[in-house]
C-alpha cells in the first residue's frame, strides 16, 4: 500500500517520544509499504534541522527521508495547489498554502488521501481525505 505523509508524522518519527503509530508506519516502509512525502515536506523538515539544538538533528532527518520517496514539484502540481488555495479561500475554509502545495503533490501520484495530524485542513480540500497513523491498518 502506498502512504502519502505530512510533515507533521515526519515529526512525530523524529522526536524521541513521537506516536508509536507514526514509528510503525515508517517501519512498515522497509518491507510492506511504500511512503512518500513532498519536497516541500522536505523544506520544512530542513527548517526544523537548520533551528534545532540538537547536534544530530541533519543525520536524524537524514536518516528518516531515507525511508520515503521525496516527489518534487511541477508547473502542474503549482497550478493545481494555486486552485486549491483560491477554492478554499473563496468558501472562507483557507489553509496554509504549503498544506495545498503537499496536497496537489499527493494528487499528482494518484494519492488522495494523506496521514497526518492535521486532518482539519487537509479535509477541507475537496475529493481528499486525512487519517492519522491509528485509524490505518497497515
Amino acid at each position: 500500500m502506498n502512504f502519502f505523509l505530512d510533515t507533521s508524522i515526519c515529526i512525530d518519527v523524529l522526536r524521541t517520544r513521537g506516536a508509536e503509530k507514526s514509528f510503525e508506519l515508517f517501519k512498515s516502509f522497509e518491507h510492506t509499504h511504500s511512503g512518500y512525502v513532498s519536497v516541500i515536506t522536505v523544506a520544512e523538515l530542513s527548517a526544523g534541522a537548520s533551528l534545532s539544538s540538537k547536534r544530530d538533528a541533519w543525520k536524524k532527518t537524514d536518516a528518516l527521508l531515507a525511508h520515503v520517496q521525496v516527489i518534487d514539484l511541477t508547473e502542474p502540481v503549482a497550478f493545481e495547489a494555486g486552485k486549491i488555495y483560491a477554492d478554499l479561500s473563496r468558501t472562507g475554509k483557507r489553509i496554509e498554502f504549503n498544506d495545498c502545495l503537499i496536497a496537489a503533490t499527493a494528487t499528482s501520484i494518484g494519492i488522495n488521501t494523506i496521514v497526518t495530524r492535521n486532518c482539519d485542513h487537509f479535509n477541507r480540500i475537496a475529493d481528499f481525505t486525512a487519517v492519522v497513523p491509528e485509524e490505518i491498518d497497515f
